[in-house]
Order: structure tokens, then C-alpha cells, then sequence
């Protein structure tokens, strides 16, 4: 199955007047809405490391605490698991 060359257009069009509705539906801060969500991933991102950084860091301290939080954490993940079946 071919995609006639007028669709291809008509998709290219519907996607850009996307974008530029969501450009126009974050407010106009001076960067396009992709922009800031990239922006956003990337603090998420950072975020993120660090709060696996703490979690390695916690686990070389505290090795007796990180195995009784994650044994907690298993022992919930199967009560959850166990009602779901």
C-alpha cells in the first residue's frame, strides 16, 4: 500500500499547526514549546541522578538499611501483585 503524495503533505501540515499550537498554548515565554519540554526532560533527568546518586551513596553507608528497605519494598510489590491475580 502506497501513501498517496497528498496525505504526506496534509500530515506534515497537521503536525506543524500542532506544534504551533502548543507553542501558543504554553504562553509565549520566547522558546517553543518543545524547547521547554527538552528543557524539562533534561531537568527530570538531573533530577533524577541525584536522587540515584543519595540512593548509592545511602546503600555504601547503611547496607543493613538498604536491604531491609528493599525487602520491604519487594514485600509490598507482592501483596499488590497477588491481588491483581
Amino acid at each position: 500500500m502506497t501513501i498517496p503524495p497528498n496525505l504526506e503533505s496534509h500530515l506534515e501540515e497537521g503536525v506543524g499547526r500542532l506544534q504551533d499550537g502548543l507553542d501558543g498554548l504554553g504562553g509565549n515565554s520566547g522558546a517553543p514549546f518543545s524547547a521547554r519540554m527538552q528543557g524539562a526532560g533534561t531537568m527530570a533527568q538531573q533530577g533524577m541522578g541525584d536522587i540515584l546518586d543519595t540512593v548509592r551513596d545511602m546503600t555504601a553507608d547503611r547496607p543493613l538499611l538498604a536491604l531491609a528497605a528493599a525487602s520491604f519494598l519487594g514485600f509490598v510489590v507482592t501483596l499488590f501483585m497477588r491481588r491483581r491475580a
